[in-house]
């Protein structure tokens, strides 16, 4: 076993000594005790004395307890439970030690019996001091702090890997359903202060003596289930939204601090990197979900203006978190900035395909650190100019002899084998990007604009061109036999796709809007197609792509144009048939003339 393998059986079992010597202490008084009333049995006086002060004790600590618990616990909340609350001050072992030397004491005086009657009263006294210690662990948990670290452990425990019987695991379930359930009231009550305690619980929830937080996949779902909850009651219930963006933007940077490089610097957790690269990609993709989302519903009057824009600033500053985590070399970065969880080349493209999803902010921003982490060097051209950032990067790992390459690179090159997999690779994730760019006939509100999230078209012709620059063919015959790979794909052992789709199966959380592979979407793999032969800029001809266009089936050709027409900026035509299609599909494309000059590389 491996040194981490060994200090982790270690901290789990401290865990189970810590949690039972409690009852061990107990059980060695228990036995103790009888061997002295064996060996010292008292007269029958000396053990009612004894007992009537016991009980009285035993009483008075019964009393405040109760007291306590009324004051400081409510009978409708699920979280905490009696379960952990018990669990943690001893309540029952204490009441059972009582109930026996109840027993025992009266039917000793009854029979006669000294030895029993001693023995009783001993027990009395035990439960006495059990219960002083169950009554100062519950004065610990009367304030919330104390209550937020019980559940904070409580957690961690609950969520730790589930190599473990079938009784933990549902033990496990039980306190996350808890959790969740405690989660949900809070926010349809819109108690801010609850749900903000809830989102430290979890954020802090620690698994061992160590304090190392769990990165196990059910810890990390979690974390994503809590943020969408939050963004769900900010949007459509009545939860305050800026409670609910600062509850989830506690959880997102706990998220991130426990799959690779945290965010102060501190040592990484001990996470796969496919995990981190399926976590990351899913964050990513979701968070560009909920903008759009928003916007959506801001438009449609669905939600107030206010719960829209705290949900998109929170989904825009929370993706340049994860942005800057992805980079092994960001702007302005400090010793601790320095690194990245995405480790490999499946692992990179798996979270840029994610990250491109639904439109989101500082989409063509992500394959800067993606170019960075397969070849080693950083790209110093600008998307915005019209620099292509894939041509830049199949130029370097296929333009020249494998020897010529850095370690980076030549192992980037030996993942995708062939320059037609670099190829069909990036288109297949250039088909996710285009078929969930925002409907641009849905009027975006000013109060949602921000920098990277706008209806500004030239943004959204610099992130169309970052795929349609990418250029691996020049005629339509060539791109009608790229489009026949892309449908006609799957994803075969050994092959890129593959190794990406193996990463992305790492994540555990059920998304709201679920993964759909590129050869299902048919209209966005014709105009993924369709933007690498479109003009990219002014004169240039477009006779390759209306060929392309006209050898098309007509049903899949008006499928096509009316994606164009919900994602593209053009004038409004209701012309019929295949021609007027073609046109309008074309004069969409046109939108790629808003960057700058040509930089397209040939094949």
């Amino acid at each position: 076993m491996s040194d981490p393998g060994r200090a982790d059986a270690f901290a789990t079992m401290s865990r189970m000594v810590a949690r039972d010597v409690r009852r061990v202490a107990s059980a060695v008084c228990v036995v103790g005790l009888l061997a002295v009333a064996w060996a010292v049995p008292l007269s029958r006086q000396d053990v009612i004395d004894s007992a009537t002060f016991s009980i009285a004790f035993f009483a008075t600590l019964l009393t405040g307890e109760a007291v306590i618990f009324a004051l400081s616990f409510s009978a409708s909340s699920a979280w905490p439970s009696f379960r952990e609350i018990d669990g943690y001050i001893g309540f029952r072992d204490w009441v059972v030690t009582g109930w026996l030397g109840a027993m025992l004491t009266a039917s000793g005086l009854l029979a006669q019996a000294a030895t029993a009657a001693t023995y009783g009263a001993f027990l009395f006294l035990l439960a006495d001091l059990v219960g002083m210690f169950s009554f100062i662990r519950l004065l610990g948990l009367a304030s919330s702090g104390g209550r937020q670290r019980l559940l904070a452990r409580t957690l961690g425990r609950a969520l730790q890997d589930p190599a473990r019987g079938a009784r933990q695991r549902q033990a496990g379930e039980a306190v996350v359903a808890a959790y969740l359930g405690q989660l949900d009231q809070s926010a349809s009550g819109s108690d801010g202060g609850s749900v903000q305690a809830l989102a430290a619980e979890l954020a802090s929830a620690a698994a061992d003596n160590r304090g190392t937080a769990p990165a196990t996949r059910a810890a990390l779902a979690l974390h994503l289930e809590a943020v969408h909850r939050l963004a769900k009651a900010a949007l459509v219930g009545k939860l305050d939204p800026v409670v609910a963006s600062a509850a989830a933007r506690v959880l997102v940077e706990s998220l991130l601090a426990r799959v690779g490089v945290p965010l102060d610097g501190a040592a990484p957790g001990a996470v796969r990197p496919e995990l981190a690269a399926a976590v990351l990609g899913q964050a990513s993709r979701y968070l560009a979900w909920l903008a759009s989302t928003s916007l959506v519903l801001s438009a449609r009057q669905v939600t107030t203006a206010s719960s829209a824009r705290e949900m998109v600033a929170f989904a825009v500053a929370s993706r340049d978190l994860i942005l800057r985590l992805a980079d092994p070399d960001p702007p302005g970065a400090g010793p601790g900035d320095l690194g990245t969880p995405l480790a490999g080349p499946a692992c990179a493209v798996a979270w840029l395909a994610d990250f491109t999803d639904f439109h989101g902010s500082h989409q063509a921003a992500g394959l800067y650190p993606v170019y960075e982490i397969l070849t080693g060097s950083k790209f110093l051209g600008n998307y915005f100019d019209g620099d292509s950032v894939l041509s830049g990067l199949r130029s370097v790992l296929f333009s020249g002899a494998p020897g010529d390459l850095g370690p980076a690179a030549q192992a980037t090159r030996q993942a995708f084998g062939t320059v037609t997999e670099f190829d069909l690779t990036w288109t297949l994730v250039s088909v996710g990007a285009i078929a969930t760019l925002r409907d641009v006939r849905i009027a975006h509100p000013p109060e949602l604009i921000r920098p990277e999230f706008s209806p500004d078209h030239q943004l959204l012709a610099a992130y169309l061109r970052t795929f349609a620059a990418h250029r691996f063919f020049s005629t339509a015959e060539q791109a009608m036999t790229t489009l026949t790979s892309l449908v006609s794909r799957t994803a075969a052992p050994g092959g890129m796709w593959y190794e990406v789709r193996a990463v992305a199966s790492h994540a555990a959380w059920t998304a709201p809007a679920p993964v759909i592979e590129p050869r299902q979407r048919l209209s966005a793999c014709v105009l993924a197609v369709a933007s690498r032969l479109a003009p990219l800029g002014p004169g240039e001809p477009d006779r390759e792509l209306r060929a392309f266009l006209t050898a098309l089936p007509l049903p899949l050709l008006e499928a096509t144009g009316r994606l164009a027409a919900r994602v593209l900026p053009g004038r409004d035509t209701s012309r019929a048939g295949q021609y007027g299609v073609e046109q309008a599909i074309s004069e969409r494309l046109r939108v790629l003339h808003l960057i700058g000059a040509s930089q397209a590389s040939s094949p």
